[in-house]
């Protein structure tokens, strides 16, 4: 197996997804960074730590990312009734109907790519998607 192969192919996502180089994402008004954040919400609930730990961010770095997500009513933060040094976030419901307009576009995004596999190969490529994704949701990889 080629390591450089799988570096290639991360580094291609991340160019097409314009991370690296723009303010701007495929849903007006949002950043790259706020879509992954909007993204990575879900139907979650998180501790403001838990979310920076989990995203490689400083929390103060999380916060100002947060603040316009929060001010459009798309994030919701509050504290913790149990613990009230804690700050928990979640969508919103107008945040969780952006979620799903965020998916739909992905999903159209990703069917324009498959639609160039080849059909006799769609289902070990699915295989191997899945057995990557698997495989990077158990691994840990400490930010610097």
């Amino acid at each position: 197996m080629n390591p450089a192969l799988l570096g290639e192919f991360f580094n291609e996502v991340l160019i097409k997804s314009t991370v690296l180089v723009s303010n701007r994402s495929f849903v007006e008004g949002l950043t790259p960074k706020q879509v992954h954040i909007v993204m990575e919400i879900g139907e979650n609930v998180f501790r403001h730590g838990e979310l920076a730990g989990r995203l490689g961010v400083e929390t103060s770095t999380l916060t100002r990312t947060l603040d316009p997500l929060v001010k459009n009513g798309y994030v919701d933060r509050q504290l913790n009734p149990d613990n009230r040094r804690e700050v928990l976030i979640r969508l919103s419901d107008t945040g969780r109907t952006l979620l799903e307009q965020i998916r739909g576009k992905m999903i159209q995004g990703s069917a324009v790519i498959l639609q160039q596999v080849p059909e006799e190969q769609r289902e070990q490529v699915e295989a191997s998607i899945r057995l990557l994704l698997t495989i990077m949701r158990k691994m840990h990889f400490p930010h610097e």
